[in-house]
């Protein structure tokens, strides 16, 4: 909500992101990605075609004050469906939980994640910060914070970017006084 106020787009993947290409997600039919939601009546459908209707709504507070709505959405009767070993384990009907918002943000990031703008985002992001990140793994041994705490780890975030940055200048100011020289 805050970047749509501020009108800022955001090029972020979410967890599942790489995984919903894969046959195995796709053929998952207990993947609520892979049924079909009717807005109109508020429904899921699963593959096997029973519908899942409103229930209830659930509110859950996190610490930063973020509010998430979920719905929560129940099968009539999933006896004798031929997809129910595959679709839950529980011994009753089907239910589902979902954060319509969630959802809403995770098809906005994938439609721009797929598209040629959002590629070529990602491609720029893979060379500007993660090579520091590869950089202050692999070459400098940095695998694991060391202090505890925000504002501690955001202190020790700070040294290794200004010694990062410094070794970056060495090198620069290396390269331009041999060039001087030859």
């Amino acid at each position: 909500a805050y970047l749509e106020k501020k009108e800022i787009q955001a090029v972020v993947k979410y967890s599942s992101y790489h995984k919903e290409k894969t046959k195995a997600w796709k053929a998952n039919v207990g993947k609520i990605e892979n049924w079909t939601y009717d807005t109109a009546e508020d429904h899921w459908t699963c593959p096997a075609g029973n519908r899942l209707h409103f229930h209830r709504e659930s509110k859950e507070t996190l610490e930063s004050g973020y509010e998430i709505r979920r719905r929560h959405y129940r099968s009539s009767s999933c006896e004798g469906c031929p997809l129910k070993e595959r679709c839950t384990k529980a011994a009753g009907n089907r239910e589902v939980v979902v954060s319509l918002e969630r959802l809403r943000y995770q098809n906005q990031a994938r439609e721009i994640l797929r598209s040629e703008e959002g590629y070529a985002l990602a491609v720029r992001r893979m060379t500007e910060p993660e090579s520091v990140f590869g950089q202050l793994k692999n070459n400098r041994g940095f695998r694991r914070f060391l202090l505890r705490g925000v504002e501690k780890v955001t202190l020790e975030v700070g040294w290794l970017s200004l010694a990062h940055n410094l070794l970056k200048q060495a090198a620069n100011d290396q390269k331009r006084r041999a060039a001087i020289l030859q």
